[in-house]
């Protein structure tokens, strides 16, 4: 007897988490594998349990590739293995990645689906940095090149009637960036208003 077995992994939250577990067992899922969110940088036991509970002619229903694996390379390996012995894999957000990782697949097929995977684990990797910043208390992103201190001297250089470039060039900063530090709140008078 065939059955579909479906795997989760919280890459983000318990609740979407469940939204995919739920997801999987409304498309068919009899039993649903999930590993929590500690389990992204160890072993993934869930996910043992799972594959070692599938037999030939059986399917494992993932959400995505990236609750899957952790990279291509391991997608890749995971999905070889379960083709080996039977086992087809499925997956709800990217129908086409299981089809053009098949034997039928062109050469072309199989590095757009492969590309996109990594597209995504980019995507994930970014968002869970960004996540770990901001729990830190680190400010993601660019640093600005305009404390407040420089602000301060730009605003008095313009007072002086210097240029935009000239205070750039002062200050070891691009003319764009002297620009959007020294450009007017929304809704604030602009110095033309407040000469008429």
């Amino acid at each position: 007897m065939t059955r579909t077995v479906g795997y989760a992994r919280e890459l983000f939250s318990a609740e979407v988490a469940e939204e995919d577990a739920a997801a999987l067992r409304r498309a068919g899922a009899t039993r649903v594998y999930i590993d929590r969110r500690g389990a992204a940088a160890g072993p993934r036991y869930e996910l043992e349990r799972c594959v070692n509970s599938l037999t030939k002619g059986d399917t494992l229903l993932i959400a995505n590739a990236v609750s899957l694996s952790p990279s291509v390379e391991h997608f890749v390996t995971t999905l070889t293995q379960l083709r080996t012995r039977g086992i087809e894999v499925r997956s709800l957000a990217e129908p086409a990645l299981s089809t053009a990782l098949g034997s039928n697949a062109t050469p072309g097929e199989v590095m757009d689906a492969l590309d996109g995977m990594r597209r995504r684990l980019i995507g994930l990797r970014t968002r869970q940095g960004l996540d770990a910043a901001i729990a830190a208390g680190r400010m993601p992103g660019r640093p600005r090149v305009m404390t407040d201190e420089r602000i301060e001297i730009a605003r008095e250089l313009r007072t002086q009637k210097r240029s935009f470039a000239q205070i750039g060039r002062a200050l070891g900063v691009s003319e764009s960036a002297v620009r959007r530090a020294l450009k007017p709140a929304p809704g604030a008078p602009t110095a033309q208003a407040k000469i008429e």
